[in-house]
């Protein structure tokens, strides 16, 4: 009897948790909001000037041959800062420029959840606003960095926003090299290219998935999650899919990537024109599938529950395990902390020797970030293990990091 009692309370706790985790899914897809996107997108179109270092800009075009392109990158930088998100952007070849923000997870911080889409556009020449291309993935992006930035994951979640893929996915391409180098941990990849058109209000889409790593998991988890939360797209699975868009980057160093994307039977007629404007978008489809892609992400990174952070400050101190990791030759080092304090995070090599002092200041609650750059220590630093420490009053956590040259 005891036996039965001690199984019936684990079932209902595992029940209590699943109940949970579908509410806190339930709740973040509730927040997408229309609004939110549209004024992203107005932004990102030009339709709406934006305030780039204190100076009135328009975006009137983000292709790679003109200013917008340039000064895209900042723009989605301020945006990522304000929410307090630490935001990196990755120079490539000559001229490429991706953007992307790190939201470390909790119990699993070193395995990474990426949203993403690529931000330039077509045509090249003066005035390209490409809205649905793919305005409408970039702007999905900061949706989710806006709504998701508020709930704490185990896993690592990665707003990634990419260059010249309209040239060749090299902006994806270098990230997932460079990821694939270093052997990151990446578990899904959710890849937003052109979701606001839909001619005929029929909400048909489509999941671009294949046999690679967890792919085809991750095309049924969208389907899954499209229906558990009644989000209401009609959702079209293509198997092999097109190699067409970002995610294929992923799947070329076998890493596990869908793409989502409007149904290629209603083509958007107005696609590298420069009548791809907001005036095209499908307000209602297009909420939908940001929903449905906050949905998959929020699903594969698992949110911790009861955990939202909308409280002004950390809750607890708390010593993040740095990103890029392994890295070469610059890492950052994130840290929260409960109460003003005297702070000093070190980096120490295997024999416990101090090689750089990285924070050594009195600091207010908060989130910081701080800048590991391994070449610029004496004698620049060796490939190899290191620890860093942090300390914050009573405060001390190490966690160890991998130089690879």
């Amino acid at each position: 009897m005891k036996k039965s009692f001690t199984i019936l309370c684990l079932f209902l706790l595992s029940s209590y948790a699943v109940a949970q985790t579908i509410q806190t899914i339930q709740s973040i897809i509730n927040k997408v909001s229309i609004d939110t996107l549209m004024n992203n997108l107005r932004e990102l179109t030009g339709d709406k000037p934006v305030i780039l270092n204190n100076v009135s800009t328009s975006l009137l075009s983000r292709n790679r041959y003109s200013a917008g392109n340039s000064y895209t990158p900042i723009y989605l930088m301020q945006k990522f800062s304000r929410l307090g998100l630490v935001s990196f952007q990755q120079n490539f070849m000559s001229d490429g420029q991706n953007v992307y923000a790190i939201q470390n997870g909790t119990t699993k911080s070193n395995q990474y959840v990426i949203i993403c889409a690529h931000y330039d556009n077509m045509p090249s020449g003066g005035f390209a606003p490409g809205a649905d291309d793919n305005g409408s993935g970039t702007a999905a992006v900061l949706e989710a960095a806006r709504i998701l930035s508020k709930y704490n994951f185990e896993y690592t979640i990665i707003y990634a926003l990419w260059d010249l893929e309209e040239y060749g996915l090299y902006g994806s391409n270098y990230y997932a090299s460079e990821a694939s180098f270093r052997g990151d941990n990446i578990v899904a990849v959710i890849n937003l290219d052109m979701i606001a058109w839909d001619s005929n209000n029929d909400y048909k889409a489509e999941v671009h998935t294949r046999n690679v790593s967890n792919s085809l998991e991750l095309g049924l988890l969208v389907h899954d999650v499209n229906s558990k939360y009644s989000i209401g797209i009609n959702l079209f699975t293509s198997n092999p899919g097109s190699t067409a868009s970002d995610h294929a980057s992923f799947w070329r160093f076998n890493y596990p990537a869908v793409l989502l994307i409007e149904i290629m039977s209603d083509f958007n007629l107005y696609y590298h024109k420069t009548t791809d404007d907001i005036t095209k978008v499908n307000k209602t489809f297009y909420e939908k599938m940001t929903k449905l892609a906050l949905g998959v992400t929020a699903t594969s990174a698992v949110p911790i529950q009861n955990t939202s952070v909308a409280q002004t400050f950390p809750s607890e101190f708390q010593l993040y395990q740095h990103y890029p990791n392994p890295f070469n030759p610059e890492t950052t080092i994130s840290y929260k902390l409960q109460a003003p304090s005297k702070v000093s995070l070190k980096v120490f090599d295997l024999f416990s020797r101090e090689v750089a002092t990285l924070v050594n200041e009195y600091q207010q609650t908060g989130t910081y970030n701080s800048q590991f750059l391994a070449s610029l220590e004496a004698g620049q630093l060796s490939s190899g293990i290191y620890f860093y420490t942090l300390r914050a009053g009573n405060f001390l956590q190490t966690r160890k990091m991998l130089l690879i040259k």
